[in-house]
């Protein structure tokens, strides 16, 4: 039961954000998974979606800005059969942390991103994020800003994850659609979360998530391009916006060929311990 996955912690986002139809979606959707509530773990950066792991009954990680997916790759080594997921945002993933994340979806990791992009920092009152749209004007861009925005699932192809998706907050059907397919998945798992934040970014998706104009501005997809080209020129369409599931593949995830790894040198801890040049220090 959804009941089960929420946990005693007082929810603290601003009335209204997106934050809160992601967290009812997995909280609904994991009873679903048949997953023990002690083999799930949550990890998050810094951002206002770093409060995501205290919302949900398992076991969760706050961790530093950008450090989400190094700590979740040391995690997912040393105990495989943990399923992780990494709740971060569009400034805590794809600014100080895009180097941990790049290397954590290029590594086929067993592991799952959530990545809640509302083009803006919340946390810190509304700079411009890398995901802003050119002539952004914020605090920190008074003039707009002259970046060209990151493309998240363009990235995400790039470091060669084998699961990408984008999906709206508030499509609360195809993202519990999206969940179950990413926790059957083994390998790296990126989502791209369009999240409104109502406060500093009100509207940034309203074309799409009206539901008069959502099915005139969006096209989605349950299963995957069948060429990673294919997959890459549907991520820079800009209208209609896709959705859905842009690319998967099957490959050994890097636990799997650790492992192999490990067995074909059979050698225990004590072993590695106890080898080579050691001395002891009085």
């Amino acid at each position: 039961m959804r009941n089960d996955f929420v946990s005693n912690q007082e929810v603290r986002w601003c009335p209204g954000c997106g934050d809160y139809a992601i967290l009812a979606a997995m909280q609904r959707t994991m009873p679903e998974l048949n997953i023990p509530r002690e083999n799930i773990v949550f990890i998050s950066g810094i951002g206002c979606s770093g409060r995501f792991p205290y919302y949900m009954n398992t076991y969760g990680f706050h961790t530093i800005h950008g450090r989400a997916p190094a700590v979740a790759s040391g995690l997912k080594i040393i105990n495989p059969d943990l399923s992780v997921w990494v709740i971060t945002g569009d400034g805590d993933g794809l600014s100080i942390g895009a180097n941990h994340l790049m290397h954590l979806l290029r590594r086929n990791f067993d592991i799952k991103v959530l990545l809640f992009n509302n083009r803006i920092y919340g946390l810190t009152k509304g700079q411009y994020s890398p995901t802003s749209e050119q002539g952004k004007v914020t605090s920190t861009t008074p003039e707009g800003s002259l970046d060209r925005p990151v493309n998240p699932i363009a990235f995400a192809l790039s470091a060669g994850a084998t699961f990408v998706a984008r999906v709206l907050d508030v499509d609360q059907k195809n993202l519990n659609y999206l969940i179950k397919k990413a926790a059957a998945h083994k390998g790296s798992v990126f989502i791209e979360i369009y999240q409104n934040c109502n406060i500093f970014n009100d509207g940034a998706f309203a074309n799409l998530s009206d539901k008069a104009l959502r099915d005139q501005n969006t096209v989605f997809h349950t299963e995957s391009a069948e060429s990673l080209s294919e997959a890459f020129r549907l991520s820079q369409i800009e209208s209609p916006v896709h959705m859905g599931i842009f690319w998967q593949e099957e490959k050994l995830s890097y636990e799997q060929l650790l492992s192999a790894q490990k067995s074909d040198k059979n050698t225990s801890v004590s072993d590695l311990l106890s080898s080579g040049h050691i001395w002891d220090v009085v």
